[in-house]
């Protein structure tokens, strides 16, 4: 179970979700990989078990925004220090931005220099939408836009199409501190209302992700008071919260026909908030169990959460350029675009990870210490 003591708890850091950031990245690599072919719901026999989880890559980027709410929440909530806009504001740049300008520079170069397009004449149509530009005035513009993530009418697909998910990460940060200081400030009922009222407002453009954050915030609140009420708990009780965690992580496969029938923006809100409270029980079990929570801070599970940002920018890049170099020019072609993908995915995410994603954001720290400014904006 979660180690809780009074003065230090507060500077835990939960290895154990790093872990399950690295499993959420590679689910949505398996999920792109099956679309060089057909989509999720062509595999029945998948779709209709747990497996399913290690292909639903939507679910993965929801938890990512749930764990972003999550973890960005926790030294203001535990510590209750203020929380200073210009420095907040000054971290998630350099945390998102660096290693986002890498990617499209990379993406650009495997476009311009390794990618075949007849190649990928004989996988999905959805795979061959990728990368039909050509370039001129429009494309430098478009291009960026994305270096930028910035619209408007913004091509999600144009050079790394993970980078949609980037744009609501940096539209909801501007928010994200005047949310955790309601959370932090205010009691369960008014923010189960403020949460309404933000589903409301939100539930049209690009911020409808905005109560998945939201939500992870709210169990950074009360964590502590759910994990030592489930980590006293039998087995059993874990096992069905397990299965009830995995049934809504998925729920926009196991009821898809239904939630599609409803009118906008109702799926989205019902499917979105569904799949927060999966992640929410994940955590928790997680969290909660001492034996799960050992085993998920083995090194090579950190290592897959340390290098997760940075393999989900480039995965998909690398999938286009090494399906259209392999094809289906051998009966193991499926095999070495998968292999060779994800090796070079996760050797380029680990540089990636070293000398980018860790000196910018260690800069950024050593800015925010050395200058008045980012110390700004107390809340």
């Amino acid at each position: 179970m979660e180690k809780i003591i009074p003065g230090s708890a507060n500077l835990h850091r939960y290895r154990q979700l790093d872990s399950l950031r690295g499993f959420a990245a590679l689910t949505v690599f398996f999920g792109h990989f099956l679309g060089l072919k057909a989509t999720i719901l062509s595999y029945p026999v998948i779709n209709s078990t747990p497996l399913i989880t290690l292909l639903n890559g939507n679910a993965a980027v929801m938890f990512f925004f749930f764990l972003s709410g999550f973890v960005l929440s926790l030294p203001y909530i535990d510590n209750k220090k203020a929380l200073k806009l210009t420095g907040f504001y000054l971290k998630r740049i350099f945390r998102i931005y660096p290693a986002l300008i890498f990617a499209i520079i990379f993406s650009v170069i495997l476009k311009q220099f390794v990618f075949d397009k007849g190649g990928v004449a004989p996988f999905s149509g959805w795979i061959q939408s990728f990368w039909t530009w050509h370039w001129n005035r429009e494309s430098f513009h478009e291009l960026l836009k994305t270096a930028l993530l910035i619209g408007p009418q913004f091509k999600k697909s144009f050079i790394d199409p993970p980078i949609w998910s980037l744009i609501i990460e940096m539209n909801i940060s501007l928010f994200l501190p005047f949310f955790i200081r309601v959370v932090a400030k205010e009691n369960l009922l008014c923010n189960l209302l403020f949460l309404i009222l933000a589903t409301a407002c939100s539930c049209r453009g690009d911020y409808w992700p905005l109560p998945i954050f939201h939500i992870g915030i709210l169990f950074a609140m009360y964590r502590h008071q759910i994990i030592a009420k489930v980590s006293h708990w039998r087995w059993f009780y874990v096992g069905i919260v397990l299965v009830l965690a995995l049934f809504f992580y998925n729920n926009t496969l196991e009821f898809l026909q239904p939630i599609l029938s409803w009118p906008w923006p109702y799926k989205f809100i019902w499917s979105n908030y569904i799949i927060a409270v999966g992640a929410a029980f994940i955590i928790t079990i997680v969290l909660a169990r001492q034996k799960t929570s050992k085993f998920l801070e083995h090194r090579i599970f950190t290592f897959l959460g340390d290098i997760s940002y940075s393999f989900y920018l480039i995965h998909l890049p690398l999938l286009l350029t090494m399906a259209s170099l392999f094809s289906y020019h051998s009966p193991f072609s499926m095999v070495y675009i998968f292999l060779s993908t994800l090796f070079l995915a996760i050797a380029i995410s680990y540089l990636m990870f070293i000398f980018i994603e860790k000196p910018l954001q260690a800069l950024a720290v050593k800015l925010i210490k050395k200058y008045k400014v980012f110390n700004w904006g107390k809340i």
